[in-house]
């Protein structure tokens, strides 16, 4: 969520950041989404330390951490 705020927004001085849990057949998906221009995840993934943490725990959950850009949407799967 942080990043969305100060990256989503990017100046603009107002923004749109949606936060949700969605359950489906067999797991849970956690989303942090914006209306910014969004990122290309592995040319930022050496330089952000929040989406190493982000990782770590989708590790710690056996889950899957993706990253799209249209949305501009970050996502956690996990059991």
């Amino acid at each position: 969520m942080t990043n969305s705020a100060k990256h989503g927004v990017n100046g603009r001085g107002e923004g749109v950041i949606r936060v949700g849990l969605i359950k489906d057949a067999d797991s849970f998906v956690l989303y942090v989404e914006d209306d910014g221009p969004g990122f290309e995840f592995n040319a930022v993934t050496n330089r952000l330390s929040g989406l190493a943490l982000v990782q770590g725990l989708a590790r710690q959950l056996r889950g899957r951490f993706e990253v799209t850009r249209n949305p501009a949407r970050s996502s956690l799967r996990f059991a």
